[in-house]
């Protein structure tokens, strides 16, 4: 039996957009959206982008922030490797949405896609 949704689908889908546009418009590589819930029990979505600098995912992950603040959505930050984003991996942890924002270095060397490859990929526009 497959959990049912935290969100109703249409809260979701703009959740999803809003990131997804944020990373695109901050010139984000490798915009990936994994839906989880029919691989894991409790994660449902992961959004991994690639970024080329620490001033870059300092700036992805602060307007992330701020867009999702009006989503009223559980948070809570980390940086994955080490304690500021120059360790290559800014995670934030929205509950039901982890976005990941990697170097190509971490994103090659952690492989989050093929680790999670039985995950659907959802594609947006």
């Amino acid at each position: 039996m497959t959990p049912a949704p935290k969100h109703p689908p249409q809260a979701t889908l703009e959740i999803l957009k809003t990131v997804h546009k944020i990373m695109t418009d901050k010139k984000c590589e490798e915009i990936t959206i994994l839906n989880l819930e029919a691989v894991h029990s409790y994660l449902s979505f992961f959004l991994i982008c690639t970024v080329n600098s620490a001033v870059q995912a300092n700036a992805v992950a602060r307007e992330i922030k701020k867009a999702l603040k009006g989503f009223k959505l559980p948070h809570k930050e980390t940086d994955k490797t080490g304690t500021s984003t120059s360790s290559g991996w800014t995670l934030l942890d929205y509950g039901e949405f982890i976005i990941h924002i990697m170097t190509p270095e971490k994103r090659e060397y952690y492989n989050l896609d093929r680790l999670w490859r039985d995950a659907e990929r959802i594609e947006l526009d």
